[in-house]
């Protein structure tokens, strides 16, 4: 009793491309889980990249108030503009890479 199957009925009983359509509470336990992990690497992107924001913050800060305390003038206006530019650079490519980072993850 060897049946030879043609390939057509072969392919209609292969569940490979046929998925049974999740209940409603499958696809909103689905939906917990993905909204979960998206704020999850949200709050991460935000931890990481707002904590070395604050980081060039305070070293720019730091740079322009010594240069405001020292009595040098060669090391207060390397010390000024070493602040604005340091400060300033590091918090935008700090801004920059967040950025990047979140359109990677898809976040934005």
């Amino acid at each position: 009793m060897n049946q030879v199957q043609s390939p057509d009925s072969i392919r209609q009983e292969s569940s490979v491309w046929q998925r049974p359509r999740p209940t409603p509470d499958e696809r909103a336990q689905e939906l917990e889980e993905f909204e979960r992990s998206r704020k999850a690497s949200m709050r991460s992107i935000y931890v990481r990249y707002g904590s070395e924001y604050l980081l060039w913050l305070t070293v720019g800060l730091f740079l322009l108030f010594w240069s405001f305390h020292t009595t040098d003038t060669r090391y207060a206006g390397l010390a000024f503009w070493g602040g604005i530019g340091l400060g300033d650079g590091g918090m935008l490519m700090a801004l920059v890479r967040a950025r990047r980072d979140m359109e990677k993850c898809g976040l934005i």
